[in-house]
């Protein structure tokens, strides 16, 4: 928790935040006459704020270093595909949770909210490099978009519920559009992670049969270390760089390969016995445990 705290005690977004926090109650005031109801004059304040917090830890929390215009030209899928979930992931995640929260919430649209915040967040990613601040890529992307839609989902859930409260009644088309945006919201969390890390899973075990079949674990013993070390690192390279283990013993050689993709978890078991070499996939807690714990 220290650790996301931090994130706001640097001067400089401390001093940001209080003109943001400014800005936001000026505003306001400046457009009571157009805001109606001191609920919806409360919610377009937040979103102020939501929105100002997103641009002063994304734009001013390090200091501006200078344009790198040639830093556009690096994105690519490595770091998403690698699905490391840090503390600045779960940061970009959270920061826009309030802003498309409170934005649902008074303009009652969660789709156009999340396509504005995807924008919002492409835009950010395109300056940072043009200030030289952050560290500009698809999983600040990601991660923003993946904040958005939680908070959209939230504010629709939210609207559903007071509306349900206040009419006593829902058209049904209202609860079906809600469910299909968290069946999508959900699928995009979700499924998008499970399904990168059963690719790499399946991928895995079509290399490594196409490199071991009919091998022994005699042969194991004879090549790990030698013959086989340039094979084995090419295959750990081009799978992404999976968190690998080996066990070897007298009747079994056994090495996990496990791909940790945000919330989804994928392993290979590569096993040499003496009769022969397999390949088996597992998922969940098998690719976690020590290798002595697994029969």
């Amino acid at each position: 928790m220290s650790n996301y705290v931090s994130y706001f005690l640097v001067p400089q977004v401390l001093v940001g935040l209080t003109v943001v926090a400014l800005a936001a109650g000026g505003l306001t005031w400046l457009l009571r006459s157009r805001i109606q109801g001191s609920g919806r004059r409360l919610l377009f304040f937040l979103f102020l704020g939501g929105l100002g917090l997103v641009l002063v830890v994304t734009l001013l929390r390090e200091p501006w270093l200078g344009a790198c215009p040639g830093c556009l030209a690096e994105w690519g899928l490595e770091k998403v595909l690698a699905g490391r979930v840090s503390t600045e992931v779960w940061l970009n995640v959270v920061l826009f949770v309030p802003v498309t929260l409170f934005a649902v919430l008074l303009w009652r649209a969660p789709w156009r909210t999340v396509g504005a915040a995807l924008l919002l967040s492409l835009a950010i990613e395109i300056v940072q490099p043009l200030v030289g601040v952050g560290a500009n890529d698809l999983m600040d992307l990601v991660a923003n978009t993946a904040g958005a839609l939680i908070g959209a989902g939230v504010g629709a859930v939210l609207l559903l519920t007071a509306d349900l409260i206040r009419e006593r009644r829902l058209a049904p088309w209202r609860v079906v559009r809600v469910m299909l945006s968290l069946l999508v919201g959900a699928a995009v969390l979700v499924g998008a992670p499970a399904w990168m890390a059963t690719s790499r899973q399946t991928a895995a075990i079509a290399q490594l049969e196409g490199m071991f079949a009919g091998t022994t674990l005699a042969d194991f013993e004879a090549n790990q270390e030698g013959a086989w070390a340039k094979q084995l690192q090419q295959f750990y390279l081009k799978s992404g760089r999976p968190v690998e283990v080996t066990r070897v013993g007298d009747s079994l050689a056994r090495t996990r390969y496990t791909w940790n993709i945000y919330f989804a978890v994928r392993c290979v078991f590569a096993e040499w016995t003496p009769r022969g070499f397999t390949a088996v996939p597992g998922s969940g807690a098998d690719c976690t445990v020590p290798l002595d714990q697994i029969a």
